[in-house]
């Protein structure tokens, strides 16, 4: 039966992105996205917490600040966004940067290295069409958190089905045509061309594959949402929650306080859509920057301190 559910949410949302791209992105973002936050955080906290240097989550929590500050910044009006841009890519180099030490003799320590040289050079020649690529890619995350979790055949498993979902899917999606597409969103939404440039850099903008390009970015969110919200957190736990950060409330009053918070936001964003995704992406930023130093460690360096649990479907 879970199979089925599993399989009849990746071929709904597929669907749902194809038809009403602009729908899909702003009903899964108002139900979700800050619950989806919450739950990753916590997720991120339990799982690597006990096993990073404390001076280094010193680091990571200071260039996170300053990221969230940038973003609010933006609510302000302070500066222009590209400078905001700009100085969060920054930010965002530093967040690698900290980790850098602890890669040293890490066979992913070329990668980390290019990270940082991909940032810079976004900052140099195209902050704008850094920051969406980043978004982009932000909803494969999930993939590596699987595979530093799993092990095995479940590891083989997992992996195998994400290259459907996160692979193949957005792919075919991309393939398809446009042209019957939903443009515009429900209630205070507005028009797909309002939010396209989210997912799309802007030498695509205008073009054929734009449309389709913003559809399979909603069908990743989707597929990102779901195994943030309903895998990972039954893969947590352990002893190295014991060392997290944040001192988290039990599983049942955790569970109602991202509910709770949950409807908050969407009642925000039904009220008003652009000024609650403006107050939302200060949190998300926080979310999305952290797994790029995170994952990093994991897969380099970082001891495991539980035995693998399987991946229940």
């Amino acid at each position: 039966m879970r199979s089925l559910t599993a399989v009849a949410l990746v071929l709904g949302s597929a669907a749902a992105a194809v038809i009403a791209p602009i729908w899909t992105y702003a009903i899964s973002l108002s139900l979700f996205g800050l619950p989806h936050v919450l739950v990753e955080l916590r997720y991120v906290d339990e799982r690597f917490a006990a096993r990073i240097p404390r001076n280094l989550i010193i680091g990571l929590i200071c260039g996170l600040t300053g990221i969230v500050m940038i973003r609010a910044f933006g609510l302000l009006g302070a500066g222009s966004s590209g400078e905001r841009i700009t100085l969060e890519l920054v930010f965002g180099g530093c967040l690698v940067a900290c980790v850098l030490p602890l890669l040293r003799h890490a066979k992913i320590a070329p990668l980390a290295i290019a990270v940082i040289g991909g940032l810079m050079f976004g900052v140099a020649y195209a902050p704008i069409t850094t920051l969406v690529t980043m978004a982009l890619l932000h909803n494969l995350t999930p993939v590596g958190f699987l595979a530093e979790r799993l092990h095995g055949t479940e590891r083989r498993r997992a992996m195998a089905i994400c290259t459907i979902v996160f692979g193949i899917i957005p792919a075919a999606i991309l393939l398809l045509p446009a042209s019957t597409m939903m443009l515009t969103g429900p209630l205070t939404v507005g028009h797909l061309e309002d939010h396209i440039s989210s997912f799309v850099p802007p030498a695509l903008l205008g073009t054929s594959i734009a449309d389709r390009l913003f559809a399979a970015a909603a069908f990743l969110q989707c597929m990102h949402y779901a195994v943030v919200m309903h895998v990972l957190p039954r893969l947590s736990g352990g002893t190295e929650t014991t060392a997290s950060v944040i001192s988290w409330p039990k599983h049942r009053l955790f569970t109602a306080a991202v509910v709770t918070i949950g409807l908050l936001m969407t009642i925000g964003f039904i009220a008003n859509f652009r000024s609650a995704r403006s107050v939302y992406s200060m949190f998300a930023a926080v979310h999305a920057w952290i797994e790029i130093p995170v994952l990093l460690l994991a897969c380099a360096v970082l001891p495991r301190k539980t035995a693998p649990q399987p991946l229940v479907t």
